[in-house]
């Protein structure tokens, strides 16, 4: 990215006033790792300023394991991870394609100085309909190389698209082989919805066929205080088969630019600015000023109040064993580390449902997909959305654009002067035509 460019990026998002209270809002949000990040640079802040420790362990479902409530996903700075393991965290979620192999080597050059077996750790492969065994074999022993262990505590399928994945002939063959050689321990499915391909089924019908099949062990799905009801399905299906219950993305606080900033960035550009554009942004705009002072009556003073509450309603499920969270800097340790063994309020729940209803609108719910098969163009919401999460919430803003660009299906800018047939379909009333023209925009800054 040029020098120019660079700076452009950086006065659009910060001369947007909403995108700043919304960065806030979502910043340290606790969603798993996830592919490709390879910023390795060392966090400015001293580990010795964390005091937090661990308090509560459960049991990781039938796997007997006690893990710590409070987890870390995909880990990418050694000094980093250490710290975090300080506190007492003893679960680590990983995978093959998270900086493409770097989270491995990172957690393998740390627990190397550890004890292992106080430690449970998972690696994700991604498997597709052409797998084979040995190509399975041989890429589960790389990543054990990576991680410089024996043994790994779980291996996941990484986001199955399909219910006819789960059934893999070729990844159960493997798993069994890599179980009766003492290289994984247990097996498990990661999810976080569909994807634009032949076929895809939605993160529920996967994750309640996973629970079903009886061979998965541990899963790791999105479960938020917007998704109760999806989720509290699936989790009432993990307790009656006794299934580890890890989570990602429990904190859906959303974020949007500023309507005037959107439309004069285009506008200085020499672009045109299409009436409908316009109309979006700005319906969006007061909705998200009318949920902000809901939020004021009920005196939520700090965006952190928020999302605090948000892992601590995660929490407050008995079949829930651990959140996996994104740790991006030491500042990052105390605030999650915190909320270990933390019970949740009644006033917390207010402000939750509260927000549940003004910006239920906002909120384009991760893994729903319910959408798509309505757009006439295949424009691949959930994936896109996604990635917008991750350029708000994970500050990834360079692999957020690189994954949109590299889109092989429609972009958002066919939603631009689209009637909204995805909006008119979603059954959540979500403002997801104006959403989408948001994030098209904000993925294709460069």
């Amino acid at each position: 990215m040029s020098q120019q460019n660079e700076m452009k990026r950086r006065n659009f998002l910060k001369n947007s006033a909403l995108g700043l209270l919304g960065a806030s809002f979502l910043n340290n949000g606790n969603l798993a790792f996830s592919q490709n990040n390879t910023n390795t640079a060392t966090p400015a802040v001293s580990p010795e300023t964390g005091n937090a420790k661990i308090k509560e362990f459960r049991v990781l479902g039938r796997t007997g394991f006690k893990v710590s409530d409070i987890s870390t996903g995909g880990p990418r700075n050694e000094a980093l991870l250490n710290a975090i393991l300080d506190t007492g965290v003893n679960y680590i979620d990983t995978a093959e394609s998270y900086g493409r192999g770097l989270s491995e080597t990172v957690t393998g050059n740390v627990l190397k100085n550890r004890d292992r077996k106080t430690i449970f750790v998972t690696t994700k492969l991604a498997i597709k309909k052409d797998d084979t065994k040995e190509t399975i074999l041989k890429r589960a022993r790389e990543s054990l190389g990576r991680l410089q262990m024996d043994y790994v505590d779980c291996l996941m399928m990484h986001n199955p698209a399909t219910v006819e994945i789960l059934n893999s002939e070729a990844f159960h063959q493997a798993a069994k082989q890599l179980k009766s050689e003492g290289k994984i321990k247990h097996i498990g499915i990661s999810n976080h919805g569909s994807q634009w391909g032949e076929k895809n089924d939605s993160m529920e019908k996967v994750c309640l066929a996973m629970a079903a099949d009886g061979r998965f062990d541990v899963l790791l799905f999105v479960f938020n205080f917007v998704l109760k009801e999806s989720g509290e399905r699936i989790l009432k299906a993990c307790k009656d088969k006794n299934i580890g219950v890890t989570l990602m993305k429990t904190n859906p606080v959303a974020m949007y630019m500023e309507t005037q900033n959107d439309v004069e960035n285009l506008k200085k550009e020499g672009k045109e600015v299409p009436p409908r554009m316009t109309e979006m942004l700005s319906t969006l705009k007061s909705t998200y000023d009318a949920g902000i002072a809901v939020l004021n009556k009920l005196n939520a003073k700090t965006p952190s109040e928020m999302r605090d509450a948000a892992i601590k309603f995660t929490l407050s499920y008995p079949e829930v064993h651990t959140v996996c969270c994104s740790f991006e800097n030491f500042d990052d340790i105390d605030p999650f580390i915190k909320l270990s063994g933390q019970k949740f309020s009644s006033v917390e729940m207010k402000k939750l449902a509260a927000y549940t209803e003004s910006f239920g609108p906002l909120y384009c719910r991760h893994a729903c997909g319910m959408c798509e098969a309505q757009c006439p163009q295949k424009v691949p919401v959930n994936t896109i959305m996604r990635y917008n999460h991750y350029f708000i919430a994970q500050n990834r803003e360079k692999y957020a654009m690189q994954k949109y660009a590299e889109l092989t299906t429609p972009r958002a800018d066919n939603c631009i002067n689209c009637t909204g047939h995805c909006q008119s379909a979603c059954p959540y009333g979500v403002q997801i035509h104006g959403l989408l023209t948001l994030a098209h925009q904000r993925l294709i800054l460069a």
